[in-house]
């Protein structure tokens, strides 16, 4: 084996030429340590039209309004932790009922921090957003939540001018549980909520419930457009970017080639 000064000699020296970022979006995103669903649903979104860089933020699964405001205390480190040196076009913090109650503007605030001046989502802001693309003003929402969550998400819903016209609950009082509720599940519930309903929009509600793969299903069974968190977040980042989200088979919104 050679000597270090040997070695020296022995290696190289090369040039190189820098190439530029990869020509796709790049979305920066924190989700939850208890997220079980939305990188797996956004990675059956994504193609070639976005790249998606993220890290955790430490969640303690309680779903109560006190546990959620307290995720705000990592959202900055865990968006200074993505991808060091790399510009990322728009940022997104992957929790809907924290986005209630920690408040959308302070969300966005501590995902840009430390970004740069690129614009920010979460699935709050991005599903009221959704649904305003797809004029709907009289809303379903389907809530794995318990009421404790659900009262302030009432609340801002009709705030922002939407007729919440039903909203069924779960009361699911751990975060990481909800990923376990079962298609059948989400369908009797829908059963259920939407018979004799005016709505113009279901709403599924939480990164972590797994049902972007039924949306289509959703929709031809009940003849409405359906908007789930993961489908509006990824939407809405897209959107914020002045690019149009295209993917085929996961519901009208993800089908609409507008931005």
């Amino acid at each position: 084996m050679m000597s270090f000064e040997a070695f020296t000699s022995f290696e190289q020296p090369l040039e190189h030429q820098q190439a530029p970022r990869i020509n796709r979006v790049h979305i920066g995103l924190v989700q939850l340590s208890t997220d079980h669903s939305l990188e797996m649903d956004w990675a059956k979104l994504l193609g070639t039209q976005a790249g998606v860089f993220s890290s955790r933020v430490y969640y303690s699964s309680e779903m109560t309004p006190e546990a959620l405001d307290q995720i705000a205390n990592g959202i900055v480190e865990a968006s200074d932790l993505i991808a060091t040196g790399l510009p990322m076009d728009v940022m997104a913090f992957g929790c809907t009922s924290a986005s209630i109650i920690i408040g959308e503007e302070k969300v966005a605030g501590l995902l840009t921090q430390n970004r740069g001046d690129i614009p920010a989502t979460n699935p709050w802001t991005a599903a009221k957003a959704s649904f305003k693309h797809l004029n709907a003003k009289k809303i379903a929402v389907f809530s794995p939540y318990p009421t404790s969550v659900n009262y302030p998400l009432y609340q801002q819903l009709t705030d922002a001018d939407f007729d919440v016209v039903t909203l069924g609950s779960l009361g699911i009082e751990r975060d990481t549980d909800i990923t376990l509720v079962s298609k059948e599940s989400m369908f009797a519930a829908l059963e259920l909520m939407l018979k004799d309903s005016d709505a113009e929009l279901v709403f599924m509600s939480c990164t972590n419930l797994r049902v972007l793969d039924y949306i289509e299903e959703i929709e031809a069974k009940f003849g409405i457009p359906v908007v789930c968190s993961n489908s509006a977040m990824f939407w809405h980042a897209m959107h914020l970017t002045g690019k149009a989200a295209i993917c085929p088979g996961y519901g009208k919104l993800l089908n609409n080639q507008s931005a």
